[in-house]
């Protein structure tokens, strides 16, 4: 999974400190969102090495 992002640490701790969602709420987004982001990463770089099977991928 990527790491997090600052943007991503200021938008948890803002709703450490004002929540709006309950912390589950947050929590599982987070996750769901970061999750999201390694799949479209891998979907890119597999895409790219379809069309172009010598590149390599990164590991």
């Amino acid at each position: 999974m990527i790491p997090l992002s600052c943007n991503e640490i200021r938008r948890l701790w803002a709703t450490l400190t004002d929540p709006a969602h309950p912390p589950t709420h947050t929590d599982h987004w987070s996750l769901w969102r970061r999750r999201h982001q390694t799949r479209a990463r891998h979907s890119h770089y597999q895409r790219q090495h379809d069309k172009h099977p010598t590149l390599r991928l990164p590991i």
